[in-house]
């Protein structure tokens, strides 16, 4: 909801609606009646202390209202005891008073939790001088620095400042009085007492800031017999020039008490609180407006909900007539399921046959539900609508709308955007436990929350639904409303699920009401005069009406078209009470007008197979390329023309007037010129679309200008749609048309670049992966009817795998830069791909030379650890985890596969790994010990040590328990939050013939937290299933029938996920793979695998195994249809596990672990009305088989440098220096060795003597003189030096004339001149961190940054020197994480920049990571140490977002960004607008894993090392697009969906172990 708007946005201690006065209506309301002389006086008396009255859902601002306990109803919060009439005494005073308001406040939760909410005070008599001391306190209480500044106005009634005269003689007659014992606080309002004046001198010096309001009574207090002004005018006024004074035209007890909202002291009042309400509304907007539509409109993107869902409910609600609905609302059931009190069933179902009001009765009630300030989501299903028909599009909604006013809601959202939690636009069960499960429903809910739900029996996929809602913890306030057609299935499901509801039913009876409400509306539009004449007419219509809206109303539009009595009677003597009869007398009617006939089939073929409503504009244009027809007042135009089946609402979509018109027109025996033949109609929409696509319009330029942003063309409304949805008909149409191939064909070799530059320039690429999946369906059912072979066959076919490829491989830097797809993303796809054949040639491409990939690789990456063995895996929305063999648990990123930090698990190697529902909770074991922790929190909640080995663990699904099962046949269960015990379910071996039961141990057993599942597998014995809620034994799979013992060897089993499957895959040692049910213990298919290892998607579409050999392969779980086949020799696969996104997944095996994500398990979403023919016969399509990629380690290119302008030496792994020309990226020649298997880890060179230094792993290093022949060869000649450290060399440096070269070790620094003398030898004390660079070739000095501090040296003697006068530089006091880079670039002999890059290991904090930057030019000889405290924060800005730095081009600092964009930073910009560039990216798979290894040429071409190449990019700087450094206040650099920061968190635990965490936002 917009923020503008003050309705649930604005208080939350006093009620707000959409009229600003409103609020007051209700709550001093309150106020308006003296206490009735029948009411016992303990019925009048609030509670006493802060109370809460009223919270929306996303306050602003605390109204407290703190009134005396004596003759006044409570409004809100503070009420203290100050009843004279008591008889007992009280020691109470005003300071006591104001000390306990004060505390109530700052220990409120309400308040606490708003920590910028301003607080408004409204004070009646003495709890005026109860704030005031309030107030005093909390400015004088350092404790309290937090509280005290949120104060923002104080509105006095009647407030005795100066004391009451009235409090004397009050004080006289309670110390005179037998019945009646003195009151402390009354002595502290006699006039010019001690306490006033103490609290009026102190206020006077803390009211600066403060909005004072005072209100002084006008009327005489009756007083036993006498009469008098209780606080007189004077006493009432504080006379500060901060404060506004009015007066009330009431006594002192009235003053708070208003006859009705017409009163005037009551209109004085609310006006006074509405200018307070406005001003603090307005610093609110100015303030979070923007904050706050930004992050609407990143959800409103992550979400997918480009169409507002206010829009539906506002054409609803604009078609109600003003008394109608009423009977519902006021319907007593509907009252108790309103309140949700008690146990009154959740769920409210309200059905009713066809057009009788279902929808706009949901509308009314979603507004009646608004106008209490209460929280509702609200989705009305269409089925013609893609968008609204499908569970996942309702709960995405929901997600949006609960985000949008409630900020906790809407920080949670935001996490798991910030986070890279992937989500399935089509998966709604991921979502359900991602978003909702996981997330929102943990949030605190106050008060009921509504979800009103239309039209379920709309969507396609429902029955998913009930059971979601069965699981909803009892203990959240969630009322549901759904509306449907009468429905058995909801109702068995119900029944089913045990959802409690109350139903109802629209009948003919309840409608009729309204249905007459709105027919003598517009009774006074048709040609009668006679008012009883009218209401026969209205009776005789409701009658014939049924109850059915839509007849009415049809009728009625007919009706109006009359000009007699007798033409209305003729007209509703020949109308058919029956819809389909009446649509047929429409139709018949349309086409006894020829010439609107064409154009009526064509609106209503638009209309109805339209994925989504079109527009007017939109449908203008399909009009036009449809019929070469120009309807210019289209609006006018479609309801006369269809007879009112269409009309167009208020957002301009041209809709039908019910779905019930969809239904009659596509009707299999409809006779009549304007039915719809889907298939029919479909293949002309593709036809149209497809036109569109491939004309002028979609067309852009092969030449490039400079900048990587260009001007688009202007293009139609109809753009959107037709690239958007051309595929969704696509599916729908014929698949034996071969025109479409053709027009695809056509599509494809000319505008597809256009078409994906234009989807992702709307921020969604999930409509690129839909229209691959759409065309692969329709390719694969299009082989039943014709050939798959053919150029255009091909063409098609290949572009969908590339479209699937483009996506998961450069999908961030398409969002990022969609102009991208044009010039930057075709030369760095495979050879032999279809993107890369058709646009290699553009003109000033950005051109990539000495890659070695053919085809796409389907291994993204391959992540190493050295000693360990990766031993467990696990992965749950933004994070994987991998259990190594050292006891460590590795975290990483899921969509970067950047490491996040690690969890020291132990001693023991961690066996397994079981993520919670959410990725909060995560449970490591070992054999024998389990730890469970909180990985946002970074801590280990608890450990426990179990008694035998571990077959398996897993929470069950909300996350409340773990379970374990052993070898012992022990299943146990612990609390999951702190580890308590709960019970031991003992599981055994059954034999269901002998009603026996076997102690042998198990050998294998799978937990299914979602099903509530247990499955226990003895060697060659059958597979036994356990119901972990009743903890009752269910049954035995046997895999042989009739039974055999012993069966067949177990080697791995696995559940799917997805309830509504109810399958378990097992695999067996003789090779079979099998899936059975484990309710009916029935045999569901069986294949052959050879499977070792398991794995199920999280939608339970995919099984995926892996065997010995290495061989992956991946299954439809359903039918066990093979859909992929990877072979890798190189290793036992040992774990298998999907990412969320149910797309990539990643195996262990060995000491690696590897990321997958190949295209062919990409699958076709059903789009829930594919009716053309059906696939069941069609050719099944051939398994994709790839073949892993492999390289030859001992080539592995550890370092290069670059040399001329065409040539990069590179070091290997086997200790050979090789030439690479960097024109074909090739290796040319092998220049010389270290040594056979001796890694070069450093190299440097040095071109004014053409001089090559190289370091080996032995901390060997060696000085060759490297010249080129005449033929282009490289000859290195004998050693100038050949030596080696005592210790491992961290960095070798030539001076820039070529004569000296520095090694630096961790403790020395040796000086050597090139004829072999070592010149100079200092020792250092150990560093952690250090680089040298030099700072002026004329006068021989380096720079060294060592641990922070920065000092100058002379070459000669390494002895510290002064700065020179072009570099006097500095590093500014703050905290430096270790140097990571420090490099120079110089213009002849004088050094024009330095650049110095600080940054944490790995998983580390990057908010610690630094960039400075030095430039002689553009500081003008100025000291640099004066750089402005502006600048290096915009540089820490900026040093977050580089991943490595690539060195100097001229002045341009070259810089890796954590995006993978090769971006530079301008040394020489002097501007105060603070810029970077972004040139071009390396894809993801080239730098997501090891060191990266960078050079560059003279000549602005840059190489990055893979693997056992390189690979050059030429002309990529030639590409810019200017990227503003913003402000760290403001927000961070541009970053995609999936990118992140995350500060350091480490936590010391409970055990000798210390354990480590990094990632928390």
């Amino acid at each position: 909801m917009d923020p503008a708007q003050p309705e649930n946005k604005l208080f939350r201690n006093v009620s707000s609606v959409s009229a600003k006065g409103s609020f007051l209506e209700r709550r001093l309301s309150i106020l308006t009646t003296s206490r009735p002389t029948n009411e016992p006086s303990d019925q009048i008396r609030g509670l006493l202390g802060l109370n809460l009255l009223h919270e929306p859902s996303d306050p602003i601002v605390d109204f407290i209202f703190v009134s005396v306990y004596r003759n006044t109803l409570l409004v809100h919060g503070y009420g203290y005891n100050a009843d004279w009439g008591e008889k007992k005494g009280s020691v109470l005073n005003i300071h006591d008073f104001g000390r306990g308001l004060l505390g109530d406040i700052h220990t409120s939760p309400y308040i606490r939790n708003s920590p910028g909410n301003p607080i408004v005070f409204v004070a009646h008599s003495m709890g005026g001088l109860v704030v005031k001391k309030a107030c005093i306190l909390a400015k004088h209480d350092p404790n309290l620095n937090e509280l005290a500044p949120r104060f923002h106005s104080i509105y006095f009634l009647a407030t005795p400042h100066r004391g009451a005269d009235s409090a004397q003689l009050l004080n006289r007659i309670l110390k005179a009085s037998v019945a009646f014992n003195a009151k402390d606080y009354v002595n502290d309002l006699i006039p010019n007492s001690g306490a006033i004046q103490a609290i009026n001198d102190d206020f006077r010096h803390i009211v600066h800031g403060l909005q004072l309001w005072s209100f002084y009574e006008t009327v005489k207090t009756n007083i036993g017999v006498s009469q008098g002004l209780i606080v007189e005018k004077d006493s009432a006024t504080l006379g500060l020039p901060e404060e506004r004074v009015q007066l009330l035209n009431a006594d002192h007890r009235h003053v708070c008490k208003f006859k009705d909202a017409s009163d005037n002291n009551y209109l004085s009042l609310r006006n006074a609180f509405i200018s307070t309400i406005d001003q603090i509304e307005k610093k609110w907007l100015a303030l979070s407006r923007d904050g706050f539509n930004d992050t609407m409109r990143t959800l409103a993107s992550y979400l997918g909900q480009n169409d507002m869902p206010d829009n539906d409910l506002s054409n609803l609600l604009d078609r109600q007539m003003e008394g109608t609905c009423e009977w519902f609302t006021s319907d007593a059931e509907f009252k108790v399921w309103r309140a949700g009190i008690g146990e009154v069933p959740k769920i409210l179902w309200l059905s009713g046959k066809p057009a009788t009001g279902k929808s706009t009765l949901a509308a009314h009630v979603v507004r009646q539900i608004r106008d209490s300030h209460l929280g509702c989501s609200y989705f009305f299903f269409k089925h013609g609508d893609r968008s609204k028909s499908s569970v996942a599009s309702m709960l995405r909604s929901f997600a949006y709308q609960m985000a949008s006013t409630n900020p906790q809601i809407r920080a949670e959202i935001a996490s798991m955007h910030d986070n890279g939690t992937s989500i399935d636009a089509d998966d709604e069960r991921t979502l359900w436990r991602s978003a909702f499960i996981s997330r929102i429903f943990r949030t605190d809910f106050h008060r009921p929350y509504f979800w009103v739900i239309d039209a379920l029996d709309e969507c396609g996929d429902f029955s998913c639904f009930l059971p979601m809602l069965a699981k909803i913890d009892k203990s959240i306030p969630l009322q549901v409303l759904v509306t449907s057609r009468p429905s058995s299935v909801i109702q068995t499901l119900l029944l089913q699920e045990k959802l409690p509801a109350l139903a109802k039913e629209v009948t003919a009876e309840s409608s009729s009401g309204d249905i007459w409400t709105v027919l003598e509306a517009n009774t006074p539009f048709l040609p009668i005069d006679d008012p009883a004449a009218c209401q026969r007419l209205i009776a005789r219509i409701v009658e014939k009406s049924n109850g059915c809206f839509l007849w009415a109303s049809l009728v009625l539009k007919e009706l109006e078209t009359t000009h007699s009595e007798q033409q209305i009677q003729e007209v509703l003597d020949s109308v058919p009470s029956e819809m389909d009869n009446l649509y047929t007398r429409i139709l018949q009617n349309m086409a006894m007008v020829p010439r609107n006939q064409k154009l009526a089939q064509a609106i209503l073929r638009w209309t109805v197979c339209a994925v989504r409503p079109l527009t007017v504009e939109e449908l203008k244009k399909a009009i036009w390329l449809d019929l070469e027809e120009v309807v210019p007042r289209l609006e006018r135009t479609v309801e006369s023309v269809c007879g009112h089946l269409i009309h167009v609402d208020r957002q301009s979509r041209v809709q039908l007037v019910h779905e019930t018109v969809r239904a009659f027109l596509i009707k299999d025996d409809l006779a009549s010129e304007f039915a719809v033949n889907r298939i029919k109609e479909h293949s002309r929409v593709t036809d149209v679309c497809l036109r569109y696509l491939c004309s002028d319009e979609m067309r852009s330029s092969r030449f490039r200008r400079r900048g990587a942003a260009t001007r688009a063309p202007k293009r139609s409304a109809f753009a959107h749609y037709a690239c958007v949805h051309f595929s969704e008909h696509v599916i729908r149409s014929s698949s034996s048309n071969d025109n479409q191939v053709v027009a695809l064909d056509t599509f494809f070799s000319n505008n597809v670049l256009t078409w994906v530059e234009i989807v992702a320039q709307g921020g969604n690429l999930y409509f690129l992966t839909q229209t691959a999946k759409n065309l692969k369906a329709y390719m694969e059912r299009r082989a039943k009817y014709r050939s798959p072979l053919g150029h255009q066959v091909h063409v098609v076919n290949s572009w969908i795998n590339d479209l699937i490829h483009v996506v998961t491989a450069f999908g961030r830097s398409l969002l990022l830069s969609p102009s991208s797809i044009h010039f930057l993303i075709p030369p760095v796809c495979p050879r032999n791909s279809i993107i890369y054949q058709q646009y290699r040639e553009y003109p000033r491409c950005l051109e990539v030379v000495g890659r070695a990939e053919l085809d796409w690789d389907d291994r993204l990456s391959c992540i190493t650890f050295g000693e360990c063995k990766a031993l467990a895996v696990a992965c749950r929305d933004s994070r994987f985890v991998v259990g190594l063999s050292n006891g460590h648990v590795v975290l990483y990123h899921t969509s970067t596969c950047q490491e996040a930090g690690q969890l020291i698990h132990g001693n023991d190697a961690v066996r397994f790994l079981e993520f919670g529902s959410t990725n909060a909770l995560l449970a490591s074991a070992g054999r024998k010990n389990i730890v469970v922790w909180d990985i946002v929190a970074g801590t280990r909640l608890w450990a426990t040590t179990i008694t035998h080995p571990l077959l398996t663990l897993g929470f069950n699904e909300d996350d409340t328990i773990l379970m374990a099962t052993t070898i012992a046949n022990y299943t146990s269960f612990w609390t999951a939050g702190n580890g308590q015990e709960l019970e031991k379910l003992f599981v055994s071996d059954v034999d269901e013939d002998a009603s026996d039961t076997y102690q042998r141990p198990p050998t294998h057993a799978q937990i299914c937290g979602e099903l509530n599942l247990l499955a226990v597998g003895y060697r060659q014995r059958p597979i036994n299933m356990w119901d972990l809620e009743d903890r009752a034994f269910i049954g035995q799979f046997h895999k042989s029938v009739p039974v055999v013992y012993p069966g067949p060897l177990l080697v791995a089993m696995v559940f799917n996920p997805n309830p509504n499957m109810n399958l378990v895959a097992s695999s067996y040692a003789d090779g079979d793979l099998v899936t059975f049910d484990p309710w009916s213990q029935r045999q569901h298919a069986i294949t052959e695998a050879n499977a070792q290892v398991l794995a199920a998607s999280s939608d339970g579409a995919n099984l995926a195994t892996g065997d010995g050999s290495g061989t992956i392969q991946v299954y439809d779980f359903e039918t066990l249809r093979l859909l992929y086949r990877s072979t890798a020799y190189d290793f036992d696969i040992r774990a298998i596990v999907f990412a969320s996104s149910n797309i990539r997944f990643f195996d262990i095996r060995g000491d690696h672990c590897n990321v997958w994500e190949p295209s062919a398990i990409v699958r076709q979403t059903d789009p829930g009305d594919v009716y053309s023919e059906h696939c069941s016969e069609g050719v099944i399509p051939d398994v994709e088989t790839t073949e892993s990629k492999s390289w030859d380690d001992t080539q592995l290119t550890t370092a290069m440098v670059a040399i001329g302008v065409d040539t990069f030496l590179c070091g290997k792994e086997n200790g050979a220096i090789v030439v690479y020309d960097s024109k074909t990226g090739h290796h040319t020649q092998e220049l010389y060795s270290h040594g056979t298997n001796t890694a070069i880890v450093l190299l440097e060179w040095n071109s004014s003597q053409s001089l090559l230094a190289s370091s080996d792993r032995s901390s060997r290093f060696k000085v060759r003189k490297i010249l080129r022949t005449s033929s282009g060869t490289w000859v290195a000649e004998r050693p100038l030096l050949d030596q080696s450290a005592e210790q491992a060399i961290r960095q070798i440096h030539f001076r820039p004339d070529g004569r000296m070269l520095l090694v630096s070790t961790r403790n020395t620094d040796h000086v050597w001149d090139i004829e072999g003398r070592q010149r100079v030898d200092r020792t250092s004390s150990s560093r952690h961190s250090w680089r040298w660079v030099d700072c002026s070739s004329s006068t021989h000095k380096l720079l060294r940054i060592a641990d922070g501090d920065i000092k100058c040296f002379d070459w000669l003697t390494l002895d510290e020197c002064p700065f020179p006068d072009l570099f006097r530089v500095t590093l500014q006091d703050c905290d430096y994480p270790p140097i990571a880079s420090l490099i120079a670039t110089a213009s002849g002999s004088t050094t024009t920049a330095i650049c110095a890059y600080f940054r944490e290991p790995p998983g580390c904090p990057q908010s610690q990571t630094r960039l400075r930057l030095w430039s002689s030019s553009s500081s003008s000889a100025r000291d640099l140490q004066h750089r402005s405290a502006e600048d290096l924060a915009n540089l820490d800005v900026m040093a977050r977002e580089v991943k490595a730095v690539i060195g100097f081009y001229k002045t341009l600092l070259l810089f890796l960004d954590q995006n993978g964009w090769v971006c530079s930073l301008n040394a020489d910009n002097n501007s105060k607008e603070k810029v970077y560039t972004r040139h071009f990216f390396v894809p993801y798979s080239w730098h997501c894993s090891g060191e990266l290894i960078f050079a560059v040429t003279s000549k602005g071409s840059v190489a990055l090392a893979r693997k056992d190449g390189i690979a050059v990019f030429h002309r990529g700087l030639d590409f810019e697009e200017c990227i503003l450094i913003k402000d760290e206040d403001n927000s961070r650099p541009p970053r995609p969906v999936s990118q992140w920061r995350s500060p350091v968190l480490e936590n010391q635990i409970d055990s000798p172990q210390r354990a480590h965490y990094w990632d928390r936002e």
